[in-house]
C-alpha cells in the first residue's frame, strides 16, 4: 500500500466567510459544492496545485480550537505575495528568513494559522 495525495480539510464556523477569504486572498477557485437544507456545506479549491475543502463546522467541531493547526503553502514570489495580501488588507506578519526559508503568516476567518513560504537557493 502506498498514499497517492492528501487534501487538507478545514472546518468552517461561517463556510461562506472562509470561501470568500481563500478566493480573494489566495485565489481558490472552486471545483465542486455542495448545498444542503442550512446552504453550503463543502466546498472543494484549487490555487495552482494546491488542493483544499472546505465544510461547514457542527457546533461540536466549533468548540475544538484552531490555535495548533497550520497549512503551509509554498510560493514561487513570496515577496509578492506579501505585498498583494499587504495592499488588499490582510494582516501578514513580516517576511521571516531562515536558513533555508523565505516565510511569513496570516489567519483565516476561523483563526487557521497560514505560513506561505519561498526556499531561498542555496
Amino acid at each position: 500500500m502506498r498514499l497517492t495525495g492528501s487534501v487538507a480539510v478545514l472546518n468552517c464556523s461561517n463556510i461562506e466567510q472562509s470561501l470568500n477569504f481563500y478566493e480573494q486572498a489566495l485565489q481558490f477557485v472552486v471545483l465542486n459544492k455542495r448545498i444542503g437544507k442550512l446552504g453550503l456545506e463543502w466546498v472543494h479549491l484549487r490555487s495552482g496545485e494546491v488542493v483544499l475543502m472546505l465544510e461547514r463546522a457542527s457546533a461540536r467541531d466549533q468548540m475544538v480550537s484552531n490555535s495548533l493547526n497550520r497549512l503551509y503553502f509554498y510560493s514561487d514570489d513570496v515577496a509578492a505575495t506579501h505585498h498583494y495580501l499587504r495592499a488588499k488588507g490582510y494582516d501578514v506578519s513580516p517576511i521571516i528568513e531562515t536558513a533555508y526559508m523565505k516565510e511569513f503568516d496570516l489567519h483565516d476567518p476561523d483563526g487557521q494559522r497560514l505560513t506561505l513560504g519561498q526556499r531561498i537557493a542555496k
